[in-house]
């Protein structure tokens, strides 16, 4: 059982040597361990960091292992880490006990070094794979309900124009014809770059596309953006404002963060009144490349800025002129940002505007 990253794990009891020795076991089979005396203090530990694993003894003063554990498996964000039982202990109603409260498993004492690394390296690797088929399962649901009701919707708009020219309900004159076929192609474009970003979407939950990290110049990056987009904020009467510091160079995949700027722009010029203005630029803040979306459009309340970071939620709201979204685009803004070693940041008020900033790694 091999270990790709270095996990931390808690040993907690309250007696001084149990506690060293265990962890001297753990640490020589490369885990970080970190130690509490109490109940309390184990707790206390959590809310600090969240650990990978925890080993927790059932007989400490104050407040038992099952009442910790209790604790543990009763606050959602903690719910899923496994806790293992230490006990001398071995009748049978206090192991049903432990499994009651929310124990994995439990190691008698005195162990041997070799059954606890396999059951700490077994448990791990379950607790890693249940994680990996929940967010298959999240996103399998977030792509279902994407084709459900943002694929079907302009299809169904495309079949139902091209039914009525075919029944005859729609006259073909001149005007008509070309208003049709704007309309149409207008659709058509919506659904296409719907797909392309689902499909681009698909593959970085599956890991299949690989990103091409390198100096990538923010100047060049944005302006492409601006120039894709600018007719979308001429037709609305915006003006769109660019600021980017020369020679900045972030280290990140170009194509992704092409992906992402693009996103944020186009919501930005979505959101916007007629006549409004948007700002997009980029500069180094606290040692990283910053590149930030600012418009003075309609703004979000907190509730919906907080719906935009829920990892397992995805959510679409009409333009300031009945432009339709899919969701889809925020969606993989956070993921591109993620798997470029970024983070994402917005602040926002109803009716003052918006404003994204994403930071990445600077090409030193």
């Amino acid at each position: 059982m091999s270990h790709d990253k270095k996990h931390l794990i808690y040993v907690i009891d309250d007696n001084p040597m149990n506690l060293l020795l265990t962890s001297k076991i753990l640490e020589s089979y490369g885990f970080e361990t970190q130690t509490a005396e109490s109940g309390a203090a184990a707790l206390q530990l959590i809310r600090q960091q969240r650990p990978s694993l925890i080993l927790l003894d059932i007989n400490m003063p104050n407040m038992d292992g099952y009442e910790v554990c209790r604790r543990i498996k009763a606050k959602e964000d903690w719910a899923d880490i496994p806790v293992i039982f230490l006990t001398a202990n071995t009748q049978t109603e206090n192991l049903v006990e432990g499994f009651n409260v929310g124990g994995v498993d439990y190691i008698t004492k005195p162990f041997r070094r070799e059954e606890l690394w396999v059951r700490v390296s077994t448990h791990l690797e379950l607790a890693e794979s249940r994680r990996t088929i929940i967010e298959m399962n999240r996103s399998r649901d977030r792509l279902y309900s994407i084709i459900a009701h943002d694929i079907r919707s302009p299809l169904s708009g495309i079949l139902q124009t091209l039914e009525a020219i075919d029944k005859g309900y729609i006259g073909l004159n001149g005007d008509e014809l070309r208003e049709i076929i704007k309309l149409l192609g207008e659709r058509t474009k919506e659904t296409s770059t719907l797909l392309n970003s689902l499909l681009q979407w698909t593959r970085i939950q599956t890991d299949s596309q690989q990103l091409e990290f390198k100096a990538t110049d923010l100047f060049v990056l944005i302006q492409s953006c601006v120039d894709l987009l600018r007719p979308n904020a001429e037709q609305k009467e915006l003006s769109i404002e660019v600021e980017v510091e020369e020679e900045l160079r972030a280290w990140c995949d170009e194509l992704s963060i092409h992906t992402v700027v693009r996103n944020l722009l186009s919501n930005a010029i979505k959101f916007t009144p007629r006549g409004g203005r948007v700002r997009i630029g980029a500069g180094k803040k606290d040692g990283q490349a910053m590149i930030y979306v600012a418009d003075n459009g309609v703004g979000m309340d907190s509730e919906t800025v907080e719906r935009i970071f829920a990892k397992d939620q995805h959510f679409t709201s009409s333009g300031t002129e009945n432009e339709q979204g899919t969701g889809l685009g925020l969606m993989l803004v956070k993921d591109f940002v993620k798997k470029n070693n970024g983070s994402l940041q917005v602040d926002s008020e109803p009716g003052e505007g918006t404003e994204f900033r994403v930071y990445l790694p600077l090409n030193n």
